[in-house]
């Protein structure tokens, strides 16, 4: 089926089941993780808006911010999404906090991000207003691995629902 991608968020659901939900209503996660979840997925769809959409920095954004972030961004692919640790975050809760690793290719290089992201419930919906993080490249350049081919007419692996030769290739 056309519409069987799976989710970047590493839920293992269909993409459209998933965070495309949240991604197509903004303020809509019920959780501290399903927003942090949906927002790794925004990342690596290149989804930016969706990122502005879903926090509250202390420093504000401007439209030299987002241009920053997408020029970045569209530079990274993110394979994988590990949750660490959630504390509090519910949908009862006000605050919440969720630390995770991700993982991302940044041309023949690899690395991990982690993160202790805050999240603040404002008028009902969670938003990201904080995060300490770390992050480690790997020296050694990837090296490509047999079962990991994606063919340039297969779906791409970003979840982008484009063909990988259009997309990520």
């Amino acid at each position: 089926m056309a519409n069987q991608i799976p989710c970047p968020c590493g839920t293992e659901k269909n993409y459209q089941d998933c965070c495309a939900v949240y991604h197509q209503n903004p303020g809509s996660a019920p959780t501290a993780e399903a927003l942090m979840r949906s927002r790794f997925s925004a990342f690596a769809r290149n989804d930016i808006d969706y990122i502005q959409r879903t926090q509250q920095l202390d420093n504000g954004t401007s439209e030299d911010d987002t241009q920053a972030i997408q020029e970045e961004n569209s530079t990274t692919l993110w394979t994988q999404l590990d949750i660490l640790e959630t504390k509090q975050g519910q949908a009862s809760d006000d605050t919440g906090s969720v630390t995770f690793r991700a993982r991302f290719t940044e041309g023949k290089h690899q690395g991990e991000l982690t993160e202790k992201s805050l999240f603040n419930k404002i008028n009902g919906q969670w938003l990201y207003v904080s995060g300490s993080h770390e992050v480690h490249s790997s020296p050694q350049k990837t090296a490509p691995v047999e079962s990991n081919k994606v063919g340039r007419n297969d779906p791409c692996s970003c979840g982008s629902g484009k063909k990988f030769k259009k997309c990520c290739g």
